[in-house]
This record gives structure tokens, sequence and C-alpha cells, in this order.
């Protein structure tokens, strides 16, 4: 019976932990993405995320890990002008990084 205690809460617990993006993120993640990249990101890192004078080129962003993205929209950098997006919700912020991470594969680079 214990045993059956400790799985359920450990299903529970895991239940309710941010999920991590897919391996294969699906198009409407991406196009989601798109829409909110231009919504709150491309003022600074331009339409098609090619950077400008106030911030960085994001196409090759799609090499990092997903995770390290999704932790870098969420905390930003402060010092160097990246605000925090962490009142988006969690689904947002992946749907951010899907787009970031299909940026690369658009362009008929691997990713």
């Amino acid at each position: 019976m214990k045993k059956l205690v400790l799985i359920i809460l450990a299903l529970s617990i895991g239940a309710c932990a941010p999920r991590p993006m897919t391996l294969q993120p699906q198009t409407a993640e991406i196009a989601a993405g798109h829409k909110l990249f231009d919504q709150h990101c491309a003022a600074c890192h331009g339409e098609a995320a090619t950077g400008t004078k106030y911030a960085p080129d994001l196409r090759r962003a799609s090499a990092r890990d997903a995770e390290v993205l999704f932790r870098f929209v969420t905390n930003g950098d402060l010092r160097h002008g990246m605000p925090s997006w962490s009142r988006l919700p969690d689904q947002r912020r992946w749907q951010i990084v899907s787009y970031l991470k299909s940026l690369n594969a658009r362009r008929g680079s691997p990713s």
C-alpha cells in the first residue's frame, strides 16, 4: 500500500512540473510562437529575428538546448536589456522557444 501511495505521489508531482518542449514541435506551436515573438520580441530583435542595434540575431539560437532557451526567455538578462518574460504562462514561453528552434530549419541549415 505504501508503494502505491508513493507511486501516485510521484506521478502527481511530476504532472505539476513544467513540461519541456517536445523534440518535434508542432506547426501550431511554431505559429503561435511566431505570433508571440512578433508581439513581445520583434521590436528589439527584428521581425525576422535578424537582430537590430538593440538586440542580437536569434537565428542561431536554434542551436541552443530548448531548456536553456526557455530559462533565458523566462529570466531575461537585465544587464543587457533583455526583460524577463516570466509573466507569460509556461506554454507561451515554450511556443516562443519552438519558434526560435524552427528558425535555423527554415533557413535550410541543420538545427
